[in-house]
């Protein structure tokens, strides 16, 4: 994406204001994600409309998406903001980190993608698709897959992915061995996963458009409308995704030249992915029934709680 961006390994970090600037404009994002991201956990934990193979797969991509806030959240606010040198010189070890998440949280999303197809597509089967047993296979499947082959990959080509300090961002270093064999791997899974979800989540949306009235008849129509919404959610979710893409790869032509290079990199990566923690997690807020209603009951019960007291 940024040609011209290349982690010298001798390169040295010294701490500015705008340093502090962008420390802060990370992590914030990555706290406030990771507590709206623990909130869905405990829903997909609590909520009766979410124990289901949705609910299942849901906590579990959930479970790895804290894990990303706190990888960055740790790593700018200590490393960043606090300019603790030991977490700037092994910030490949974040970096490690956020490699192994990345397919781990796409392969996720595509499973959940595939979930509300099939549970709209053949709803007589769905069931039998998604037992529990198929399930954990799914999930053990996406996890264990990157934490083997990822660390593998990247020792073997002598390959890292480290924290660049122009643009606070992390990108791949180009050494002789690794070369863009690290980039080609992330880029080409990245878009196997994201174009088979947008495959799968347009088709979705023709169901939900063009047979929404056919779609799950055996069903009461307060499960009908669960299951909707479920298809709902993980559409637009998709097309978040989607969009944080186009302005990853173009934003930066987007923002005004005014603006300082290494600004308009930031913008467009590392503060961009982070906020992914907040857009993404709201979406499911306000367009999974289940979750937007217990959460409208817990603010009714909160004020009431509070009136109470105060008489």
């Amino acid at each position: 994406m940024f040609a011209d961006i290349v982690y010298q390994s001798g390169d040295q970090y010294i701490q500015s204001f705008e340093d502090i600037q962008a420390g802060i404009l990370v992590f914030l994002p990555c706290w406030i994600g990771l507590l709206m991201v623990t909130i869905v956990i405990r829903g997909c934990v609590k909520l009766p409309g979410m124990q289901s193979s949705f609910g299942y797969l849901m906590k579990y991509y959930m479970i790895a998406g804290s894990i990303a806030p706190i990888n960055m959240g740790v790593f700018y606010f200590f490393g960043v903001m606090m300019d603790i040198k030991f977490v700037i010189n092994n910030s490949r070890i974040f970096g490690m980190i956020a490699l192994i998440l990345t397919p781990i949280l796409q392969s996720q999303l595509l499973m959940i993608s595939l979930n509300r197809f099939f549970a709209l597509a053949t709803p007589a089967y769905y069931k039998k698709m998604f037992e529990l047993k198929y399930q954990r296979v799914f999930v053990f499947l996406c996890w264990s897959t990157p934490l083997i082959y990822t660390p593998i990959i990247t020792y073997y080509n002598d390959c890292s992915y480290k924290f660049y300090h122009y643009g606070w961002l992390f990108t791949y270093v180009i050494n002789e061995k690794c070369g863009n064999k690290l980039e080609i791997m992330l880029r080409g899974v990245q878009a196997f996963f994201a174009y088979s979800m947008v495959l799968v989540d347009i088709v979705t949306i023709l169901l939900l458009i063009c047979f929404r009235k056919k779609v799950l008849q055996s069903h009461s129509a307060q499960i009908r409308r669960r299951e909707i919404s479920f298809g709902q959610q993980v559409v637009i979710q998709g097309f978040v995704y989607m969009m944080y893409g186009f302005w990853y790869n173009l934003g930066n032509r987007w923002i005004p030249q005014s603006i300082p290079e290494n600004w308009r990199i930031f913008w467009t990566t590392a503060f961009s992915a982070n906020m992914l923690h907040i857009f993404g997690t709201s979406v499911i807020f306000i367009f999974n029934s289940e979750f937007s209603r217990w959460l409208r009951c817990y603010k009714r019960e909160e004020i009431i709680v509070v009136s109470n007291t105060s008489n």
